[in-house]
């Protein structure tokens, strides 16, 4: 709703601008009063002085030269670049995986879909969520904590060990650690309880509807979510270099100080390393998971 001030007696900003018009009115009757003898000599009528004087209302301006309305500034309007087809789309039948989900980028245009609003088991994409939470806790990457989690959890690394909130979150998420996530939530303060409700959270805010959390690591086949949605936390992440350094990050070499050794690890992303042949231009990152309850459709 549009309110006009001008019309309003009792708005201050009305009474402001009525005082200044008197001002100048006042001006310009002082100038020509003091002119009436010239103008009396040169034979001008005085009564067409004052006609000149009334018509100077503020409201006879404003009408002139449209003050104090609305004024309607179209925004340019920018037609968004959008990715050109070359060659032919392949039938949904030609791909092996159950959900599919291309999407640009730029202008968010849908390219592709294939069953993409089924709901299935994250696994260790599950990590990304995890990530998103553990950056807005913004902490201290050079502080030391002792691993958790049971040994059959992962190879990695071992209960007790201690390593640096960084050393773990690069085991987190190049090689795809459980305990390093687990031992990343532990040290911010959070039980695993908390943690997962801000997962949850986090997914309601982003828009991801089809989604459920359930652990931190993707290991609980609860963890589910639609192609949809995983595309929306994949956008989310690329805004995030922490994250998006380390899915980017080939291999990482752990040293445990009470072992002594070294442990180095690949990324589990196989098109990262080049170990499935693939004709990208460009890559940039991805996350991987698999669980054993991953093969089938879960909750429709």
């Amino acid at each position: 709703m549009a309110l006009n001030f001008l019309e309003n007696n009792n708005d201050p900003l009305r009474q402001a601008q009525g005082e200044r018009w008197r001002a100048v009115v006042a001006v310009v009757v002082l100038v020509l009063a003091g002119a009436g003898g010239l103008l009396r000599q040169s034979g001008v009528d005085n009564r067409m002085v004052l006609e000149k004087i009334e018509s100077l209302t503020p409201n006879k301006v404003m009408q002139k030269f449209k003050i104090g309305g609305d004024v309607e500034v179209p925004p340019p309007i920018v037609k968004p670049q959008l990715p050109e087809l070359i060659g032919e789309t392949l039938p949904p039948e030609s791909f092996t995986a159950h959900s599919v989900m291309v999407k640009d980028r730029g202008t968010g245009a849908l390219l592709y879909r294939k069953n993409e609003y089924d709901k299935w088991p994250l696994a260790s994409i599950t990590k990304l969520m995890s990530a998103l939470i553990i950056l807005e806790n913004n902490p201290s990457w050079t502080t030391s904590t002792a691993v958790i989690g049971e040994d059959a959890l992962d190879a990695h690394m071992y209960a007790g060990d201690v390593y640096t909130l960084d050393e773990l979150w690069q085991a987190g998420l190049i090689g795809s650690s459980n305990k390093a996530i687990l031992s990343l939530v532990n040290a911010l303060g959070w039980t695993e309880t908390a943690f997962v409700e801000r997962m949850n959270q986090k997914a309601r805010e982003l828009g991801m509807a089809d989604s459920v959390f359930v652990d931190p690591t993707g290991l609980d086949a609860g963890n589910l979510a639609s192609a949809s949605d995983t595309a929306i936390l994949l956008n989310e992440i690329m805004e995030k270099e922490k994250i998006t350094k380390a899915l980017l990050t080939t291999e990482y070499n752990l040293y445990s100080k009470e072992r002594k050794k070294d442990h180095r690890m690949w990324n589990t992303d196989w098109l990262l390393l080049g170990w499935i042949p693939h004709q990208f231009k460009e890559f940039y990152g991805g996350k991987t998971g698999y669980i054993a309850a991953g093969w089938r459709r879960t909750g429709g």
